[in-house]
């Protein structure tokens, strides 16, 4: 069987760290599963994947055929070969789009066979996505088959990735570092209050590393010590965030990951225009709350949407205190976070569910 995977690189590498995840995990499932990732910016997934060349037309690492999508005439020429049996299965992740070569190949030569797009769409906790799983959309070719298929928090989804480095959940480090990975804001009440703890905070490269490393240098004094991450690849971030006892992370891939630790951990979401972000977090908050008792979810729930509000709304000595009380509560919500965690695993792993979900289609 092959597979041609479709991944634009935004928001700073997470959409890129999730589509090769899950690359990684569908060539666990199946060794002889023929995989083309098409990626738009080789250069940015050099950042999490030292191995990838940004200058070439097509490179195997992995295991796994990597095609520049800029490379109009090159892919052109290789994926029309055969009546396009390179296409014959395509996922289409986080609404990237197809290149025009493709949609060339997709829609104005005349394929014999048929093509089943798969549509991987963001991960979320809100309801749509168990109405939006598995369900078909037309094209403009009877040829061209379209489904959703949905990440997601519930056993009417998709489920997360749960690849070999995340089938077992690991005992948490209670002694270890926190961990801060988040976007861009003022980062002066969260730096004040981690300075006043004895551990380690180390801080990830991205959009929030600025902000954060200014609010922790204009500090006068401080109980913790600061470590700045270089960038590395996704298995030695992996194990970075096992080895913490509190995780600040934002984005989509660290966030799914975070959930599986079983880690206490604070999401910061993208934000979005008129504040969908506090949608979506607490669509994942309605989620996680019946895994805590009343009074440490809403210890929870306040720094959550502290985080996540504009920065206008929140007065710093609130955020500090909600802040305060939730690093010093760490401990005791720890169990909370890993019943959550378990859950999710109950789920069922993504991969191996869209794989069932692939060997159906291709046989009907």
């Amino acid at each position: 069987m092959e597979i041609t995977i479709l991944c634009k690189v935004v928001d700073n590498f997470g959409d890129i760290g999730v589509v090769w995840r899950l690359c990684k995990r569908l060539k666990e499932i199946d060794s002889e599963l023929k995989i083309n990732l098409i990626v738009d910016d080789l250069f940015s997934f050099n950042k999490i994947c030292s191995g990838i060349q940004d200058n070439k037309d097509v490179q195997s690492y992995m295991g796994i055929d990597i095609y520049d999508w800029k490379r109009d005439d090159f892919c052109y020429q290789t994926f029309i070969k055969n009546d396009g049996e390179k296409l014959s299965v395509i996922l289409e992740c986080f609404q990237c789009g197809r290149p025009d070569w493709m949609e060339k190949i997709l829609f104005k030569d005349k394929l014999s066979r048929i093509v089943n797009i798969i549509m991987i769409d963001y991960l979320t906790a809100e309801k749509y996505a168990e109405d939006f799983h598995c369900l078909k959309s037309l094209t403009r070719s009877a040829k061209v088959q379209k489904v959703n298929f949905m990440p997601g928090f519930t056993d009417k989804t998709g489920g997360l990735i749960l690849d070999k480095e995340w089938e077992k959940q690991v005992p948490r480090n209670a002694l270890g570092p926190c961990l801060v990975f988040t976007y861009e804001r003022n980062w002066k009440p969260l730096a004040k209050v981690l300075s006043q703890f004895e551990f380690t905070v180390e801080l990830a490269q991205g959009r929030g590393f600025d902000s954060f490393k200014n609010a922790w240098n204009d500090l006068a004094e401080k109980k913790s010590s600061l470590k700045e991450l270089p960038f590395m690849n996704q298995e030695k971030w992996d194990k970075v965030m096992k080895e913490c006892s509190l995780l600040f992370i934002r984005g989509e891939e660290s966030m799914s990951r975070a959930c599986l630790s079983g880690i206490p951990f604070v999401w910061h979401a993208y934000p979005q225009s008129d504040e969908y972000q506090l949608v979506k977090v607490n669509a994942l908050l309605d989620r996680m709350k019946e895994f805590f008792d009343e009074d440490c979810f809403l210890i929870v729930k306040r720094v959550w949407l502290d985080f996540n509000s504009p920065e206008e709304m929140i007065f710093d000595e609130n955020f500090e205190k909600d802040l305060e009380e939730f690093i010093k509560n760490r401990n005791f919500l720890s169990p909370c976070f890993e019943n959550f965690a378990k859950a999710l695993r109950k789920n069922g792993d993504l991969g191996a569910n869209l794989m069932t979900f692939i060997r159906k289609i291709a046989i009907i």
